[in-house]
């Protein structure tokens, strides 16, 4: 039987702390008022060949309104989606859909090159893409 790697089981409880953070605050959930205002979109992280690539799902969200910023390891994406419907006297009969700031804190899963990350909004997906650090050889 092989060992599994601390390092392995100790990423893979942070990922599931992760996920159960992100349903408990989740503001269509009734512990939203106990978190912060902001809304986390969703988000897909996987790897293809040389690259990550980030994928948040952020429909109606423009540009301009769109931050990313990178220290080390971790990535925040910041930016603000605003109600196309500004009616006053309007009375929802149901609302689901989030609005106004967002934020989405993510743990890079290896070594990256920072200064070659490219991000495309297309088809209401943000997609990041950066290019992992290339191995040293021994």
């Amino acid at each position: 039987m092989a060992k599994k790697d601390i390092f392995d089981e100790l990423d893979n409880l942070h990922w599931e702390m992760e996920r159960l953070f992100h349903s408990l605050f989740n503001p269509k959930h009734p512990f939203h008022l106990l978190a912060d205002r902001k809304w986390k979109p969703l988000t897909d992280m996987y790897g293809v060949d040389c690259d990550i690539v980030i994928k948040v799902e952020i429909p109606g969200v423009e540009k301009k309104d769109i931050s990313i910023t990178l220290e080390g390891k971790q990535m925040v994406i910041h930016g603000n989606r605003t109600n196309p419907i500004q009616e006053k006297g309007i009375m929802y009969h149901q609302m689901e859909i989030n609005y106004g700031e967002f934020e989405r804190v993510l743990m890079l899963p290896e070594e990256i090159e920072a200064q070659r990350i490219k991000a495309e909004l297309k088809e209401g997906f943000l997609f990041i893409t950066i290019k992992k650090e290339k191995k040293k050889e021994k």
